[in-house]
């Protein structure tokens, strides 16, 4: 039996913003696709640098799914160990969402500040009224439960969605684009958790406008700069970037161009080092980050998962870990904390990859004596 035409269409959404929104999802779900069911190109750089015995511990697991460079960094209390391959302590990597770790961390310190509320709605802090994004709150936000769906319903970012497939940077918005797309999206499932990209950049725009500042100097002034992260940083535009910087390669082996992020910022837009990931992961198991407690898990689902602000909770042997990935157009990203015993992982790597379970096998078979 056919269907009308707009049949199963989310109600107050219309054909062409659910057929853009289609556009974009079967893009995202061809990339997936090609992670999950290729093979991983290229061989493991050579170790560089960093502690024999992690060396020795993390190289047989990188070897099954990374390739060329990549930096690993094991935290166990105040003991902070590394192991580059390929790479050293200080080279940069797009660390992709992870960077929803600090706009978290920023949303929970901003209440603490009384610049914002929980309840405060987009529309009070963004030109945004009257439009159903405009009713979202900053904590809907923050918790990937404002029914924003994961990119914006628009012809821009659908022609984005489909320009990853073939190595461009699918979010080369700046402000008032990202505003413009926040006026003609939909929300889609209200008060269901939806993890959401495009939530995440206006949250991050809408904390920086209650600070009266941008992202960027927010993220550097109120997290980066207290927390001596002085490698980790923005570039809103490729010509930002210094010379020699380092490139990113997709699932096939293929060099991609870098992924500047301007109006996409809070979402995956910070460039870090293994060195200062090593820092921040330390700080967050110390509580000393502002904002920590966006990593206590508040959310329960029906499949049994729980979350915080933006981090997941995975578990394996018993133990519970808390969980942040990131993945940009030729780099992930994943941290991994085990905040039950003080420990944590760090891996960044300059070819995309599956990194969550590598990363939990290596907090479990690393010796930490």
């Amino acid at each position: 039996m056919g269907r009308e035409p707009g049949a199963g269409v989310p109600a107050g959404t219309t054909v062409g913003q659910w057929m853009f929104g289609r556009c974009v999802v079967v893009a995202t779900c061809v990339f997936a696709m090609l992670l999950g069911g290729l093979p991983a190109a290229g061989a493991l750089a050579p170790p560089s640098s960093g502690d024999p015995a992690v060396i020795a511990a993390v190289a047989p697991i990188l070897d099954r799914s990374v390739q060329r460079s990549v930096s690993v960094v094991v935290v166990d209390g105040e003991r902070v160990r590394y192991a580059n391959f390929g790479a050293e302590n200080d080279t940069q990597y797009e660390i992709g969402s992870i960077t929803k770790t600090f706009t978290a961390a920023l949303f929970v310190d901003s209440v603490r500040r009384g610049e914002v509320r929980e309840d405060t709605r987009l529309e009070e802090l963004l030109p945004l009224g009257g439009t159903p994004a405009g009713g979202v709150t900053l904590l809907d936000l923050a918790s990937h439960r404002s029914g924003l769906p994961p990119f914006a319903l628009t012809a821009d970012m659908a022609a984005g969605g489909l320009g990853w497939v073939v190595g461009r940077n699918p979010f080369e918005f700046d402000r008032e684009q990202l505003l413009a797309q926040a006026r003609q999206t939909p929300l889609l499932t209200p008060g269901r958790n939806q993890y959401s990209t495009f939530g995440y950049a206006l949250l991050g725009q809408a904390l920086a406008a209650a600070a009266h500042t941008d992202y960027s100097t927010l993220l550097t002034e109120r997290m980066l700069r207290s927390l001596e992260l002085s490698d980790t940083w923005i570039p809103l535009t490729e010509s930002a970037l210094p010379p020699g910087a380092t490139t990113g390669f997709d699932v096939l082996g293929r060099s991609q161009p870098a992924w500047p992020l301007d109006g996409y910022a809070p979402a995956g837009g910070v460039r870090s080092t293994i060195a200062d990931m090593g820092a921040y992961t330390s700080q967050l198991l110390d509580g000393s980050v502002p904002g920590e407690s966006a990593m206590d898990l508040q959310w329960s689902f029906a499949d049994g998962g729980r979350s915080g602000l933006t981090w997941k909770a995975m578990e394996s042997a018993g133990t519970q870990y808390t969980v942040h990935s990131g993945t940009t157009g030729g780099f992930q990203s994943v941290i991994v904390l085990d905040r039950q015993h003080d420990r944590g992982v760090v891996i960044l790597s300059n070819t995309i990859g599956q990194l969550e379970d590598s990363a939990i096998e290596i907090l479990q078979t690393t010796p930490f004596s």
